[in-house]
């Protein structure tokens, strides 16, 4: 109907009250245009959601055939308001989009597509792992080991036990003859174990005179040469292993140093004993209230004394010798290198 196509039409709100009249004048040119236009005018103004009954009603406006029904219309357009016609156009649904226009839009929207940057690759989902349980510290470094329990146990299994194998035991320092339980703090308690130990087994020092007189003989074989019975020396008919030789010099001097330690502090402990025997002497006379010890300088020296005093006439020289070749060694290398060079050619 001629109501349906007006409805349809496009509405501008206009703040005065005086276009009033100009706006239904423009309605009536337009009922008078519409009339004069042919049906597929009428099928492109209506929109899609309404195709089917705008051919209704246009069939029923083409057999009517009456243009005085629209004439009737036309003044009661007039007192329609501009909300209710609004309202009216929105329940009608929305008008058909120009072609052109949605074309537009459409490549619009597909040359937005092309700009647009590529969203990024979707990374790989990353599987959440449970916690590792973490195993508490021990209290102190002397607690024991703690271990989880999830720890796989060794398939390894021992069918068959090792023979045991025969330990050395050195007597010096076997639990029989040194009481461990004693505590660290007592060391007049630990050095009483340790003189009776050492006093217990004096034999040992002993056989080790022994065996360096064995190792020497040992050596003089090696060398290939045999000490004869007055103290005359003959070449071997073999030659001796060299390698032997050498083996046999390192144990020597070993033994020999490790001996001389011992003798030394055998000496500096009997200068030790001497002198406390002398100081409990001096206390129970009254000549002392209170005892003197002595230093670790001044019982070596005191022990060094004694000991050149001890020796014979060749053997004190030749520790002499060797006292003067360490003194001088030890002051060459505190020397500048410089003076090293002047100082042997002067020499």
């Amino acid at each position: 109907m001629a109501i349906s196509q007006k409805l349809n039409q496009r509405v501008r709100a206009r703040p005065d009250e005086d276009e009033i009249e100009e706006f239904s004048d423009e309605l009536a040119s337009d009922e008078a245009s519409d009339e004069g236009d042919s049906g597929p005018e009428d099928e492109e103004d209506t929109d899609g959601d309404g195709d089917e009954d705008g051919e209704d009603e246009d069939g029923q406006s083409n057999s009517d055939g009456s243009s005085e029904a629209d004439a009737n219309v036309t003044p009661s357009l007039q007192t329609i308001s501009f909300g209710a016609l609004a309202k009216a156009q929105a329940s009608l649904g929305k008008r058909k989009r120009d072609p052109s226009t949605s074309h537009d839009a459409a490549s619009s929207s597909s040359s937005r597509k092309r700009t647009a940057p590529s969203p990024p690759p979707s990374e790989p989902q990353e599987y959440t792992k449970k916690p590792r349980q973490t195993l508490s510290h021990r209290s102190s470094k002397h607690a024991p080991t703690i271990q989880s329990s999830r720890h796989a146990v060794t398939r390894k299994r021992t069918i068959i036990e090792p023979p045991a194998i025969a330990k050395a035991r050195d007597p010096r320092f076997d639990s029989v003859v040194l009481n461990h339980s004693i505590p660290t703090s007592n060391t007049a308690a630990l050095n009483k174990a340790a003189a009776h130990a050492s006093k217990n087994y004096s034999f040992l020092n002993e056989y080790r005179s022994d065996e360096l007189a064995a190792l020497r003989k040992q050596l003089a074989i090696a060398q290939g040469k045999v000490p004869g019975k007055k103290g005359k020396q003959k070449n071997k008919a073999k030659a001796g292993d060299p390698q032997e030789a050498e083996r046999l010099k390192r144990v020597i001097t070993s033994m020999t140093d490790r001996q001389r330690t011992f003798e030394r502090k055998e000496k500096e402990k009997e200068v030790v004993a001497e002198h406390r025997r002398k100081e409990r002497e001096m206390i129970r006379e009254g000549k002392k209230s209170a005892p003197w010890f002595m230093k670790k300088g001044d019982v070596r020296k005191e022990a060094d004394t004694k000991r050149f005093q001890e020796m014979g006439g060749k053997e004190r020289a030749r520790a002499l010798e060797r006292r003067r070749k360490k003194v001088a060694g030890k002051e060459r290398r505190e020397m500048p290198w410089g003076r090293r060079g002047v100082d042997g050619e002067g020499e």
